[in-house]
């Protein structure tokens, strides 16, 4: 069974040294995190906004969405990223309207409760390796948004066929879970019923099945990720 700092050695090295999980590296944000900004845009509430980003990596979505005129705090777990991260918004201008940190998503986020109009978790929490890290997590998302605001949730779904495939050969110590053949990374997988479950307490005000084709060691592999917004 793998730990916590297990984990967290994994995704230093990944950060590190590019491997796996190339897009992580990129300076592109996520089209899930474009297609939320579209969203918002679509409700006329993009004006003096605060968001934070759960396990942001070396950044590629918090600073682009500073670029749109947010206010960002933005953490991850992997020094070496959030390094990174802090470069990459200086290299871009807006180091001013990002600030990245160190933090572990399932300890106590150092933020003040009610404090943010929409929060991100790109494929964030199903790198937490424990049904206790998550509901964690979840729950700080709650704490600090502001009433009526908004959670991103951009995951992985059992219908995604590598996933699925992982499934099979490698699973992990709970359903829907897995770790990588190559890096022995945890990761979690959702299927509708689940996601649905876990954030009982909140309310979806948006849902989509997000196809597309992603490349896993030389060959495509059809998914079909969730995208939901929920609202506190």
């Amino acid at each position: 069974m793998i730990t916590h700092a297990d984990q967290q050695k994994i995704w230093e090295e990944e950060h590190k040294n590019p491997y796996v999980l190339l897009p992580m590296d990129s300076n592109d944000e996520s089209s899930g995190v474009s297609l939320f900004w579209d969203w918002l845009k679509s409700k006329g509430e993009t004006k003096s906004l605060r968001g934070v980003e759960m396990g942001c990596g070396k950044g590629r979505n918090s600073i682009w969405l500073a670029k749109q005129g947010t206010n960002m705090r933005a953490f991850d777990f992997s020094s070496i990223a959030i390094d990174e991260a802090q470069k990459r918004a200086a290299i871009v201008g807006v180091e001013n309207d990002v600030r990245f940190i160190v933090q572990d998503a399932t300890k106590t986020w150092p933020f003040e409760n009610e404090s943010f109009d929409f929060a991100i978790d790109c494929f964030a929490s199903t790198d937490i390796e424990s049904t206790d890290g998550r509901s964690f997590a979840r729950d700080e998302f709650l704490r600090v948004l502001k009433p009526g605001g908004y959670l991103l949730v951009y995951t992985l779904s059992t219908d995604d066929e590598f996933h699925k495939e992982m499934l099979e050969k490698s699973p992990a110590h709970e359903k829907n879970a897995f770790l990588h053949p190559t890096t022995g990374k945890f990761e979690k997988i959702f299927d509708r019923a689940e996601l649905m479950n876990f954030y009982k307490k909140w309310k979806v005000v948006e849902e989509k099945r997000i196809a597309k084709v992603a490349k896993f060691f030389g060959e495509d592999y059809n998914c079909k990720h969730f995208w939901i917004i929920f609202q506190k």
